[in-house]
């Protein structure tokens, strides 16, 4: 059922906030004494308003906080470092379904508008190296069928995340069988592990590069994919654990 009004039953109703809306709290729900918590899915973006007072209220009498990675529970903590016991952490899940490494193409994927500079200057100094049998693609603004369609085909994605609690594209990717090569955004570290991912520091361009040639030099070798490392990933982003932690949230409430 879908709500289409803001008028809530103080007997019946708990409410869930994203952390960008977690300011609302204050005039929305605190004074009517409405159950609330806030989600917070991107730790770098918990200053939703320049009104301290009330992202301090907002937080203080939320009935819990979620959070789906460590670095997320890490930024929580550090703004709000007496509400420690109020953490959740959750899981989220990703289904890709099987990747077929028969129907692999030579494809680099990327999203252009993640960092567009740090990408146009990774894509501008690869085109020299990069051989004739290679494509790259910008898979930006395709619609959710079509990102997992190319996402399968290519062998190498791109990650330009930047300050993100859990970057969800390069797990995606890897998950449709890519070999990653990029940015974390900080909170990509919880699963960044080779040889699946190559972790590149924000701005190091020559390196980013480097990595891409030195991985395509492999795949043209055969290197095989890296199974263990891939079902400790699909693992993480079950729908199992995805389940078992929304049953453990819902104890709270």
């Amino acid at each position: 059922m879908t709500k289409n009004d803001l008028k809530f039953d103080k007997d019946k109703d708990f409410v869930i906030l994203p952390e960008i809306f977690s300011h609302l709290a204050a005039d929305l729900l605190i004074k009517n004494n409405i159950k609330y918590s806030i989600f917070v899915q991107n730790g770098y973006v918990i200053a939703s308003t320049n009104n301290e007072k009330k992202l301090k209220d907002s937080y203080n009498n939320a009935s819990f906080i979620l959070s789906y990675s460590n670095d997320i529970t890490k930024c929580i903590n550090l703004k709000f470092p007496k509400l420690k016991a109020k953490i959740i952490k959750v899981s989220y899940a990703l289904n890709l379904g099987k990747y077929d490494t028969k129907k692999k193409k030579n494809l680099i994927t990327f999203m252009g508008r993640k960092l567009p500079q740090h990408s146009y200057l990774v894509l501008n100094y690869l085109k020299s190296y990069l051989p004739s049998n290679w494509l790259i693609k910008n898979i930006n603004n395709m619609s959710e069928k079509d990102t997992y369609k190319n996402l399968k085909k290519s062998k190498i994605f791109l990650a330009f995340s930047n300050f993100e609690g859990l970057p969800l594209p390069p797990a995606e990717a890897a998950l449709a069988g890519n070999y990653v090569i990029g940015y974390t955004g900080e909170g990509g570290k919880e699963y960044w592990k080779k040889p699946l991912f190559t972790k590149i520091y924000s701005g190091e361009i020559v390196s980013f590069v480097n990595q891409i040639i030195n991985r395509i030099k492999l795949l043209s070798a055969n290197c095989k994919f890296p199974k263990k490392k891939y079902l400790l990933l699909k693992n993480k982003f079950s729908s199992k654990n995805e389940l078992n932690s929304i049953k453990n949230f819902l104890r709270y409430i």
